[in-house]
């Protein structure tokens, strides 16, 4: 099958991945193919994620994309992995930073990494196996950022009344909302939303000493 929209059931799916040959997990084929699939999510969205366009944007015959992954469920997990994966390097350079919580808010607020994100999320909420693994990833996301908050808070000195958890919901869920409404040519609010978050931010600086 080439579509996303039209996703077989897991016990069909499982039942026709039998003994086909797959290509390498770490070859430079695969790798362009996943490429290809983040542009066309980006710029189609889940709908245009079919074999024969992500074939195109790779500039392959379409029947390579099924030699690296037995159906297209395969590819959105094979997303879906790739992209947690970044998003956890990008957590753990953040919190490494002088100020961790600015760092999360400008990876949360970055377009083509959010919009992915959020294709990925319409694709898995109707796919048990995918919603796992969405899962995994969000919370070690999440137990990652608020952490590296907490032990910033603690070297810091820095005293904040919402707890380190909590504020990694805030920074996503804003991001995401104004991620989501600019996709609308949306901007309303967008630079007062802002404006709150770099002061809320500016009052976690630690005192001088």
């Amino acid at each position: 099958m080439g579509r996303i929209t039209a996703l077989e059931s897991p016990a069909k799916t499982a039942a026709a991945k039998s003994t086909r040959r797959i290509g390498a997990q770490n070859s430079a084929g695969r790798d362009a193919i996943l490429k290809a699939a983040i542009g066309v999510l980006q710029e189609e969205g889940a709908a245009g994620l079919t074999a024969s366009n992500v074939a195109k944007r790779a500039d392959v015959k379409a029947h390579m994309v099924h030699y690296y992954f037995r159906s297209i469920e395969d590819l959105v997990l094979a997303l879906i992995r790739q992209h947690g994966s970044l998003g956890l390097k990008n957590t753990a350079r953040a919190i490494a930073s002088d100020e961790p919580l600015r760092a999360l808010w400008e990876v949360e607020t970055s377009f083509k990494w959010m919009s992915v994100a959020m294709e990925l999320s319409n694709i898995a909420i109707r796919r048990e196996d995918m919603k796992a693994e969405m899962m995994r990833y969000i919370e070690d996301m999440r137990n990652l950022q608020a952490e590296g908050i907490q032990r910033h808070f603690q070297l810091r000195g820095i005293e904040c009344a919402v707890p380190p958890m909590a504020l990694t919901i805030m920074v996503a869920g804003i991001a995401r909302q104004i991620v989501r409404e600019k996709e609308f040519n949306v901007s309303l609010g967008h630079d007062e939303m802002a404006a709150v978050v770099e002061t809320f931010l500016e009052n976690l600086k630690p005192a001088p000493q």
